[in-house]
């Protein structure tokens, strides 16, 4: 999920890592795209040959083991258990032991955030050409390396080498993770599979803020917004005083997937960071379009009518927590992962609020459709791509290390899962051990099938759901919450319960093939890397100034004109060459 995921993905990553049953996403559609092309690797080595590159086997063990080397960035909330560290842990001795990989780490850093010293240091490596056979990448370091030819095609490495289960990863979302990362019919890089349906919106609601007050569920933007009106001006706490607010709302408007206006637009069927396709079958900027003035009107009314706090311009996500908490917020737009921030808090607060997701709602008679991702993190510097360096040996090696990876976390059919790979077993100190791994490749669809293993074994008593060992770990403690209210369980309860909860709403939107991705998924063109963050700055400014009625609505107009001048225009006639191009 694709322009936000530098605040948001840091949080969810320091979110889910606390929670080993809590990690990736879906399988979803995604227009305009087509399956990866694959073909089945052979079971046995090449008749006649002894080398190492000829075994075909997708976790085939080298003998005599070879050596090759990567880098490790991580983040500053990641925990090791004493006597654990990059160079030796679980996964160094896998890969030597049932790989015959003796894996070196060429360097460590802590700083895995967007622009941290983790993407610095990799900048430097690149530049000075002085890197390992290994290298992870965010998505303009991959480009920079294709386009010094540094990196290694990996095309027929994935074709003879990957795995059925990374197969299938690679080809959720009809393939298009790969297609970011394919450069002239070229794969130069492996994309790290990640959530797309996880990116989508929802509405989180004060339920028994709802039936106090005798109010629907929401169906349409119009019950939306007369839930916020009660919500500001009919006392839902019962206190005599008018000190509540209908929408949370942060100062950054649409980026951290938490009091986020995106699902709001959307209800108005407006994108304001995707390139989507308009009448003519051109692409064009949903950021601009008339459909974003009409929901920025909208939110000017409610501001000026008090379902706002005036000082959401001066407030983080974390000091609207507080609001939530104290019960002075009934409803905001955001993401499943809501479930674990910031709601187990607002529940040890007072444990009668009862927070209910709902999926986004429209404004008229076509559905509201939900942003998705694109199957990667490209703004990810740890997981969004992996380069093997161009020249050096055994770039199968890489596609072996994925399919191990993806066997130890998810083979529940073959018996490779081992789930102390991902971190130790008991861990009441939260170490982390998944991040040691080179090369990640996440189920995409892992926490759908958590949700569906949940629901199926609550609702039918589908005891086989359950050997899927994250959907056992989450009824588990699906049923402990059932059963004393721990508020320890209510976060996993509140995510993967099977009604009413965050995981249950990306289902909603999966069965319903509901999803829209960005129809620009390339690498960023000349005219976005000089001009993109003033163009964004720009967008931020205008529609917090039209928010907060510091400016008129017909504002959006003068900005549609500046942003097109400033660079706009240009940037749209690079995305329609590129567009054509494919």
């Amino acid at each position: 999920m694709k322009r936000f995921y530098g605040k948001r993905m840091v949080l969810i990553a320091l979110i889910l890592s606390l929670v080993w049953i809590a990690a990736c996403s879906n399988n979803t559609t995604t227009p305009d795209s087509t399956p990866v092309e694959t073909k089945a690797p052979a079971s046995a080595p090449a008749e006649g040959t002894n080398t190492p590159a000829e075994d075909l086997n997708p976790l085939g063990k080298y003998d005599p083991p070879i050596t090759l080397s990567t880098v490790k960035i991580f983040s500053s909330s990641s925990k090791f258990a004493p006597g654990e560290t990059p160079e030796k842990n679980i996964w160094t001795d896998g890969y030597l032991k049932d790989l015959g990989i003796d894996m070196k780490i060429k360097w460590s850093v802590v700083g895995n955030e967007p622009g941290g010293a983790g993407e610095q240091k990799m900048n430097i490596s690149i530049a000075s050409n002085d890197l390992p056979d290994i290298i992870p990448v965010n998505s303009k370091q991959m480009k920079q390396m294709v386009d010094n030819d540094m990196a290694e095609d990996l095309t027929d490495a994935i074709a003879k080498y990957a795995s059925p289960q990374l197969k299938s990863f690679l080809e959720a979302n009809n393939g298009l993770a790969v297609k970011t990362s394919t450069f002239n019919g070229k794969v130069l890089a492996l994309p790290a599979p990640a959530a797309s349906i996880d990116n989508a919106a929802m509405i989180w609601i004060r339920k028994d803020w709802l039936d106090k007050l005798q109010l629907s569920e929401p169906k349409t933007m119009n019950d939306i917004l007369t839930i916020s009106d009660a919500f500001t001006n009919k006392d839902p706490d019962g206190n005599n005083k008018n000190d509540s607010y209908g929408i949370g709302l942060n100062k950054d408007l649409y980026t951290g997937g938490i009091y986020d206006l995106t699902g709001f637009f959307e209800g108005y069927h407006a994108y304001r960071n995707l390139w989507i396709k308009d009448s003519s079958g051109k692409l064009v900027y949903g950021g601009i379009q008339p459909e974003m003035k009409t929901a920025l009107a909208k939110l000017q009314e409610m501001f000026k009518g008090g379902q706002i706090d005036p000082e959401f311009g001066v407030k983080d996500s974390g000091k609207v927590n507080e609001s939530v908490i104290s019960g002075k917020i009934g409803m905001f737009f955001g993401a499943h992962w809501n479930a674990f921030y910031p709601l187990p808090d607002a529940y040890k607060q007072d444990p009668k609020a009862v927070w209910v997701p709902y999926p986004i709602v429209s404004a008229d008679d076509k559905p509201a459709v939900p942003s998705i991702g694109l199957g990667v993190n490209p703004e990810s510097v740890d997981q969004g791509y992996v380069v093997f360096k161009k020249g050096s040996k055994h770039p199968e090696a890489l596609i072996k290390l994925a399919n191990y990876y993806a066997d130890k976390e998810y083979g529940w059919d073959t018996g490779g899962v081992d789930l102390n790979y991902h971190q130790p077993e008991p861990n009441p100190d939260g170490y982390v051990r998944w991040v040691f791994a080179a090369v990640i490749a996440q189920d995409p669809a892992q926490n759908i099938n958590i949700f569906r293993g949940v629901k199926a074994a609550v609702e039918n008593n589908d005891q086989t759901a359950l050997q899927n060992l994250q959907a056992k770990g989450n009824y588990d403690i699906y049923m402990k919450f059932t059963k004393d209210h721990d508020a320890g369980s209510y976060g996993n309860a509140v995510w993967a319960g099977p009604k009413n909860t965050g995981l249950s709403i990306l289902d909603y939107y999966l069965n319903n093939k509901l999803g829209i991705a960005d129809q620009f998924y390339s690498a960023k063109t000349d005219t976005m890397v000089q001009k993109q963050s003033t163009l964004d700055k720009l967008q931020l400014e205008t529609f917090t100034k039209i928010l907060m009625g510091a400016s008129p609505v017909d504002a959006f107009d003068q900005f549609v004109a500046d942003w097109k001048k400033l660079g706009g225009d240009t940037i749209t006639k690079e995305v329609n060459d590129w567009y054509s191009a494919q």
